[in-house]
């Protein structure tokens, strides 16, 4: 069995505070991509996992999300199962991109369909969240409006394939780290509000008026933090502002990924040059397109309104993906 396991972007990312339980409380507006690593799923003779990655900087041990959801998975559900794993990447490490969270849930998906065991998508986006909080996102793969750790989600209505370009700049950024020293207080704390054409677009999306894709509905919490110990990537994000055909830029979760929103697909071509010839030839680039949902995969799926999986909390306050920290 091939299966795609692919990335996402975030398109608003708050953190509304610490909890007790030490996570953050997040809303993220979240968009699975095109860009994908591939995994190979085959059984096994014996009642065991055996895992493989192409990729030598990533472990492959219980350390490795997808590894330790295939455990989770046989220990749960199919104790006799084994399986042979074969992940290839194609995600950059450390990206704000979810490629863990992805491989995991993708693993659990696939486990299931391989083992024949009847798991329903609630059942393994449960599962999933023991992984890794935006793991759950991933069953599905569709956009969707997450709030709790991550791990709760209302799907949404994407009306188009966006194009956008990626660029990676060769470093990764550690999520837990991010958290730590964004400096938000306990949930519910006052917090700098967001700018007032957030709160507008928020406010029109949550009640269905405005596309989840408006330019000013890009707002990253985290960026504050990652951009001052990585000054460069907020140099590129207003580089990747000032060119022709970009909507919009931004940071992908925790980072390192930037995203720029294009108004074409051909306007990639010359931004990649762009990009190359101010930042040099080392800067990794994707180019490609977000992916939808259709009207009715949403209704096959949706059992929560966007006003049942987030409650809304005061547009002062500030969401992303998450981690404990």
């Amino acid at each position: 069995m091939r299966l795609q396991s692919h990335a996402k972007i975030n398109l608003w990312l708050r953190v509304l505070g610490k909890r007790t339980d030490g996570f953050h409380e997040v809303e993220t507006l979240m968009l699975p991509i095109g860009l994908a690593d591939e995994i190979v799923l085959e059984n096994h003779a014996e009642s065991r996992i055996e895992f493989a990655c192409d990729d030598p900087a990533l472990p492959t041990d219980s350390r490795n999300l997808a590894r330790r959801a295939a455990e989770l998975f046989r220990e749960r559900c199919a104790p006799a199962r084994g399986a042979r794993i074969r992940l290839a990447k194609r995600i950059p490490l450390g990206a704000g991109l979810g490629g863990g969270s992805s491989n995991a849930a993708t693993v659990l998906v696939g486990l299931n369909r391989l083992w024949e065991t009847a798991r329903t998508d609630g059942e393994i986006e449960k599962l999933a969240a023991e992984i890794g909080s935006d793991a759950a996102f991933f069953v599905k793969n569709r956009p969707a409006l997450c709030a709790g750790r991550g791990e709760r989600l209302a799907p949404v209505v994407s009306p188009r394939a966006q194009p956008l370009l990626l660029a990676h700049f060769g470093f990764g950024s550690a999520t837990a780290w991010a958290y730590h020293n964004l400096g938000a207080g306990s949930v519910g704390a006052s917090r700098r509000a967001a700018p007032k054409e957030f709160e507008i677009a928020r406010r029109a999306f949550l009640s269905g008026k405005t596309d989840p894709l408006a330019p000013d509905l890009l707002l990253n919490d985290l960026e504050k933090p990652v951009y001052r110990k990585f000054p460069i990537l907020e140099i590129a994000k207003e580089f990747l502002l000032a060119q022709t055909g970009v909507r919009g830029a931004m940071m992908s979760g925790s980072g390192s990924t930037l995203f720029a929103l294009l108004t074409a697909p051909e306007a990639a071509e010359e931004l990649v040059r762009a990009l190359r010839a101010h930042f040099g030839e080392n800067v990794w680039t994707w180019s490609g397109v977000t992916l939808d949902a259709s009207a009715d995969d949403l209704k096959r799926g949706a059992t929560e309104t966007l006003r049942d999986c987030l409650p809304c909390p005061p547009l002062a306050d500030s969401g992303s993906s998450n981690a404990r920290c």
